[in-house]
């Protein structure tokens, strides 16, 4: 039987809740992580809508990409949309899980979404986030404790390198301690030296985790006084970008380009701002609201993004930049259909009898009158 959680942890191997913005919400909005799930609905937001498709496809879990719930609730008024849409999912017994910017950041996410639909080649980071230093801790734990240990450390964020995840190293030696008359061993008795065979576990995290992982091992750790060393690392890991830059198969003129655009994002109402180039070559993007990123957009012959406003585009000229408003629904609609493709596939390595669907009923908030 396929979980809520099983589904969680495979959404979180690609974008990891800690990728999220400090302002974001991110994670399970609605329901139980234990709930049995045989059907799944992706979607860009949550809406009665497909809350609707959901229900009559009988559905346990929907994934969006926009939080459900933004803002902290001080009530639920089952008269609001808000509070008949929480109604009615747990009514149905539906869970909803939201994955926002620590998609957008991920490789793989969004914006590779947005990248690869555009048909990009030679993709590659737009805007660094800083890098996160990296901690290598040591800790001391008897051979029978050890595997509780790496566990919760695992568990609360230790051990990513990568692709991989619960990764440690672990040699073994002797431990030596006397405990005083204020002690109370696990091990021995006060006043006598002990000698233990213990097993060194050291493991490697991210230093906004560390805080996490030291208390989830001194709470799993059988010894009164839990011995660990934390050590940073010379290098720090590896930085993570918002935005993709790449290049297309073949320059374009400007109209051509423009075309093309409006045909790999059918469903944006295209404006365009800034300074046309001849030629459109290398392109620099930014899913849903990028305009904040102009100045960094210099390095392409074209941006294109959502949500510009007016100043925006004056900055566009000002710098020399040609900016695409693809529009923030028209940049970021397709989290539906790529999030419903990495989980078939990740179902298929994992033998899961599911089904994924993605919802394609959403339109634009914003809407042309004929």
């Amino acid at each position: 039987m396929i979980t809520v959680n099983d589904i969680i942890k495979t959404i979180e191997t690609l974008a990891p809740k800690h990728y999220a913005e400090s302002w974001d919400n991110v994670g399970l909005m609605v329901g139980t992580v234990g709930g049995i799930v045989n059907k799944v609905i992706t979607t860009l937001d949550i809406t009665p809508e497909v809350i609707d498709f959901a229900i009559h496809e009988k559905a346990q879990l929907i994934i969006s990409h926009h939080p459900f719930i933004f803002k902290g609730l001080k009530s639920i008024n089952l008269d609001s949309v808000q509070g008949s849409m929480i109604e009615r999912l747990i009514k149905h017994n539906i869970a909803v899980y939201s994955a926002h910017t620590n998609l957008d950041i991920a490789d793989g996410g969004l914006n590779d979404m947005l990248a690869r639909r555009l048909g990009l080649q030679d993709i590659r980071g737009f805007v660094p986030l800083g890098s996160d230093m990296m901690y290598k801790i040591t800790t001391f734990v008897p051979e029978s404790s050890a595997a509780a240990v790496r566990s919760a450390m695992a568990e609360a964020g230790a051990g990513r390198i990568g692709n991989y995840d619960c990764c440690s190293f672990s040699y073994v030696g002797e431990g030596r301690f006397k405990g005083n008359a204020n002690a109370n061993p696990t091990i021995g008795n006060i006043g006598t030296l002990e000698v233990v065979q213990e097993v060194a576990v050291q493991v490697i995290v991210e230093e906004k985790m560390l805080s996490q992982v030291l208390m989830a091992m001194k709470e799993v750790h059988p010894y009164e006084e839990v011995a660990y060393d934390v050590v940073a690392l010379a290098e720090p890991g590896c930085g993570r970008t918002l935005g993709r830059v790449g290049i297309l198969p073949e320059a374009m003129d400007v109209d051509v380009f423009c075309d093309y655009v409006q045909e790999c994002l059918p469903h944006s109402q295209l404006r365009f701002g800034g300074v046309k180039k001849e030629l459109i070559k290398t392109i620099a993007l930014c899913s849903g609201a990028g305009a904040s990123f102009l100045k960094q957009a210099t390095v392409a012959d074209a941006y294109i993004t959502g949500d510009v406003k007016y100043h925006d585009a004056q900055l566009a000229k000002e710098l020399g930049v040609f900016i695409v408003d693809a529009g923030h629904f028209g940049t970021e609609e397709i989290v539906a259909d790529g999030l419903a493709q990495y989980l078939l596939e990740q179902a298929e390595l994992q033998a899961w009898n599911i089904q994924i669907l993605p919802f394609h009923e959403q339109e634009d908030f914003f809407f042309t009158v004929p």
